[in-house]
């Protein structure tokens, strides 16, 4: 196991999506409309996976920091694949090692009459769209909204699933 946190894969992957975010929060005067809109959708997309990944990062490396021998080779190999980032699936996921983290989960998606709730089911709603070729009307303002609360899920995983964590 790695002693970094977190792990290299995550840094990498934030450090390639946060100038694209600053791009559509900021986008130069000389692109189109047409273009505009299609960095828009690159980039929820990109966002939706990136929290994918943290998830399934962040996962990994706790059961890696948490287990050894053959529990960890039985555990590494149940999530051997990602899943779309749903309220549904990482609550699922974060139930999975016990304790309270599907409680203290929850209690982040519930929060603020179930923002982050609503915001991550539309991240992952607009993503399928843009994959099959819909038209998800969003404006790169909401893209950056829906940004905001995929890093904040994201940094939930990174908090709580950090295997050095007492």
């Amino acid at each position: 196991m790695s002693s970094s946190w977190p792990p290299r894969n995550v840094v990498v992957l934030r450090q390639s999506i946060e100038p694209l975010a600053e791009w559509v929060r900021n986008p130069p005067s000389q692109r189109t409309d047409d273009e505009k809109i299609w960095l828009v959708r690159f980039f929820v997309v990109r966002t939706c996976g990136y929290l994918e990944q943290v998830v399934f990062e962040c996962a990994r490396a706790y059961i890696d920091g948490k287990s050894g021998g053959p529990v960890r080779v039985f555990s590494q190999s149940w999530i051997t694949r990602t899943r779309n980032p749903s309220p549904d699936n990482i609550l699922s996921l974060a139930g999975r090692f016990g304790g309270d983290f599907e409680a203290r989960l929850r209690d982040l998606l519930d929060a603020d009459d179930q923002r982050l709730n609503r915001e991550l089911s539309l991240l992952v709603n607009r993503r399928h769209q843009i994959a099959h070729g819909l038209n998800e009307g969003l404006t790169g303002t909401k893209a950056v909204a829906l940004y905001e609360c995929a890093i904040e899920v994201a940094d939930w995983f990174l908090e709580n699933l950090n295997p050095k964590r007492k």
